[in-house]
């Protein structure tokens, strides 16, 4: 059962508060001298040591790993300080989606901030596919780069990395993707997921490793050059959020000191208008988000995953990558806005591809024999636009809940975009699908894949044998987990303000679920959104009106009568911030009527 079905079929479900160790949340509790239900929290994220948990409340730069930990970090940085204090020209090869293209503008950005000369490659998603091509490499080294650093990319390119020695160049592979036990013959290789490495964090994204090679090189370069004046990298934390939301990896660790920071950089809240601050958003990123109609001055995970990323991944799947490189470095307002103008033309019509797209599979799904899409789902076609497969597995993934591959058929050959669901590491089950496959890679929440055609049914048999061993009880996929019931009198300012404290929420960092009822609302409720599919709720709470707004769930106003049933609400809270002003509003997850639930 899917969560959709129940939600929608809340009698066969059971709400169900997490359980979480007493005495762990009383030490938490008194030792830091936070609020329980912040200690709570914690302890459900496995949170439980003090100093940990600390940290996790008030991380800072200086709470970050050494970059030197990572496995081939010193061999490449001094390498690459050599070049840089001999103005040797670097190549930077960056892949075509958010994370690429973020961790190309950030090495890119920061070399030029050093006055070195540097050069950039990104790949044509349907000229040469992800992954490094000697295309790029030959490119890059016809302008001088005899070093070329590759992000996002290159753990799994055996024979390029050979190719390219021969011609003289030394290749730097820096890529978050998990590598086969063979790594590819170069320079140097920088991952913290290879054997051996003991970075202690495993979870970067591609611009999380970039953003730390350069915080090494920054660091050479202060220590054994005596240079003065350097970038402060902190300026390159918006693009570090960009990716590592886009991305989905792990929002913990690191992970969340970027995002939390990056975020920052990327809003434009009233008081910097007011108190004559400098606005810190980028030229570009102030014209995409003007594009974009986004208006928010506060930006969040969510503005970056159904706003900006979409934008930004356009330019790879139905335009040219090397558009949102040259929008997000620019700094020149008109060519700014002409640039933004380009990419939301692109985003236009990868809606309309993608719509297209998502309708057909869809209608493959509902059309399949059930036994063939009863643990995953593998669909092809030769109809669909190749730029937008990924969005397509995301959207199947979203509405049945299971593993999901979307296969692009061309000339007899299948390049497929693979989505997961919580808890399932798609890598792991492509690895036991690898017989019916030419070539796969990526990591736990998504991966793509290369395949004969001929091969798609014997790839779809074992790809549902595969994940038919990891599946849940039917028992405890009806559960719908909820972390605390709270009274809405419990919720004032300094509630929500504590709450927060663990946010940005994301993957692995997920925003806490509450519940609570019996209750009634004010007046009627109100359905909005261009299809009226989203449901706005008020509550009174003593002398205060609590908003709440709930995303997709307008069609309950049609379920029951909540005007005259008390009625119990699954919920996550935060501020609604606009013009300077915050007010509380719940998230609203789930609705129905008022009943017991199990604790």
């Amino acid at each position: 059962m899917n969560r959709t079905e129940i939600l929608r079929n809340s009698s066969d479900s059971k709400w169900t508060i997490r359980y979480a160790d007493e005495d762990k949340i009383n030490e938490l509790t008194n030792v830091l001298k936070i609020p329980k239900i912040l200690a709570k929290l914690l302890v459900l994220r496995n949170i439980i040591d003090t100093k940990e948990a600390k940290n996790f409340l008030n991380t800072t730069m200086e709470d970050m790993h050494d970059p030197f930990l990572m496995k081939g970090m010193e061999k490449a940085v001094k390498h690459i300080v050599g070049n840089i204090l001999d103005k040797k020209p670097i190549g930077i090869y960056g892949d075509f989606d958010v994370d690429g293209i973020a961790s190309t503008t950030l090495l890119f950005s920061f070399f030029t901030s050093l006055g070195v000369e540097s050069h950039y490659y990104i790949p044509s998603r349907f000229e040469e596919g992800y992954g490094l091509f000697m295309k790029g490499i030959k490119e890059l080294s016809s302008k001088q780069c005899s070093t070329i650093i590759t992000v996002d990319c290159g753990i799994s390119a055996h024979e390029v990395a050979e190719e390219a020695g021969k011609i003289g160049v030394n290749l730097i592979i820096t890529d978050h993707h998990r590598p086969s036990a063979k790594l590819p013959n170069c320079y140097s290789v920088i991952s913290p997921a290879q054997k051996e490495c003991p970075y202690p964090f495993k979870g970067l994204s591609g611009v999380g490793i970039a953003f730390k090679l350069a915080v090494a090189i920054r660091r050479r370069l202060y220590e054994f050059a005596s240079l003065k004046n350097l970038p402060n990298l902190k300026n390159f934390l918006d693009l570090v959020a960009l990716g590592t939301v886009a991305d989905l990896v792990p929002l913990v660790d690191e992970n969340r000191f970027f995002v939390k920071t990056g975020l920052e950089l990327l809003s434009c809240e009233d008081s910097h208008k007011s108190n004559s601050l400098k606005d810190p958003r980028r030229i570009g990123i102030k014209a995409l988000q003007a594009a974009a109609n986004l208006k928010s001055s506060v930006i969040s995970p969510r503005d970056i995953s159904f706003s900006m990323a979409p934008r930004i991944n356009s330019t790879g799947r139905v335009g040219n990558a090397k558009a949102a490189v040259e929008l997000l470095v620019c700094d020149d307002q008109s060519k700014a806005r002409s640039q933004a103008e380009k990419i939301e033309e692109w985003n236009r019509q990868r809606r309309e591809h993608q719509d297209r797209a998502i309708e057909d599979a869809f209608s493959q799904v509902e059309c399949s024999d059930p036994t063939s899409v009863e643990y995953g789902i593998v669909l092809s076609s030769e109809k669909w636009h190749p730029g937008v497969i990924g969005i397509v597995a995301s959207n199947i993934v979203e509405r049945y809940e299971k593993p999901t591959a979307i296969i692009h058929i061309e000339d007899l050959k299948g390049k497929g975009s693979v989505r997961s669901i919580e808890g399932i590491d798609v890598y792991n089950i492509l690895e036991q699908c690898s017989s019916s496959l030419i070539q796969f890679g990526g990591h736990k929440g998504a991966a793509g894949l290369t395949i004969k055609s001929e091969k798609i049914d014997l790839f779809r048999s074992l790809f549902n044998n595969a994940l038919k061993n990891l599946r849940l009880s039917e028992s405890e996929e009806s559960i719908f987990w909820v972390d605390e019931k709270v009274d809405l009198t419990e919720i004032n300012d300094f509630f929500v303000e504590e709450i927060e404290r663990l946010s940005p929420y994301g993957t692995e960092n997920e925003k806490p679920i509450f519940v609570s009822g019996p209750l009634s609302i004010i007046g009627s409720p109100i359905l909005v959104g261009s299809k009226k599919e989203h449901l706005k709720l008020d509550f009174q709470v003593g002398d205060e009106r609590i908003n709440s707004i709930g995303f997709g769930l307008g069609f309950l106003s049609q379920e029951f009568d909540m005007e005259k049933e008390k009625i119990e609400i699954a919920f996550s809270v935060g501020f609604n911030k606009w013009r300077g002003r915050k007010k509380i509003q719940l998230d609203l997850l789930a609705i129905r009527p008022f009943r017991s639930f199990s604790s």
